[in-house]
């Protein structure tokens, strides 16, 4: 009998370390499942949104910046199509119309992401084909990420 002792005291003190360890990571993966419930719908929200942006932004997309408002969108719409695909976050765009000189709208533009994804963010803003303007543009720390602020222009089209 001696000899199914140690064996017995091995199966039961898996059998405990078992029922200790099982209902935590069964909580775990629950905890875990949940939360990837919810990224996935945040990400179907996100899509559906970004579908929606992109319907209207095709349809602003056919406006000329004839006037002033229309270049306050151009700007707009310039500025977060190069953003798109990119990871950064914290995106603020303002725009002022002005009704002097060529320039037909005036924007100031700050976003945050990883360095090489700014980096990206700059060389697009620059591209001539994004049709913008750019003046001062400044790199800076910002919570573990780097932050971009760029003062942006674009110029009003002729008739």
């Amino acid at each position: 009998m001696k000899r199914y002792r140690l064996p017995l005291l091995l199966v039961a003190s898996a059998a405990v370390i078992v029922a200790a360890v099982v209902p935590a990571a069964r909580r775990e993966r629950d905890a875990a499942r949940q939360h990837h419930a919810a990224a996935r719908e945040e990400r179907e929200r996100l899509r559906v949104r970004l579908a929606d942006l992109g319907r209207r932004t095709s349809e602003e997309e056919r406006a000329t910046a004839a006037d002033g408002v229309s270049a306050a969108r151009a700007l707009r719409l310039a500025v977060l199509r190069a953003t798109d695909g990119l990871a950064v976050s914290g995106v603020e765009v303002s725009v002022s119309v002005t009704s002097q000189s060529a320039i037909a709208a005036r924007g100031r533009f700050a976003a945050e992401g990883q360095f090489t994804e700014v980096l990206r963010l700059a060389r697009r803003l620059a591209d001539s084909s994004s049709g913008l303007l750019l003046g001062r543009v400044s790199l800076g720390a910002a919570r573990g990420a780097v932050r971009i602020e760029a003062d942006t222009f674009i110029l009003r089209e002729g008739p």
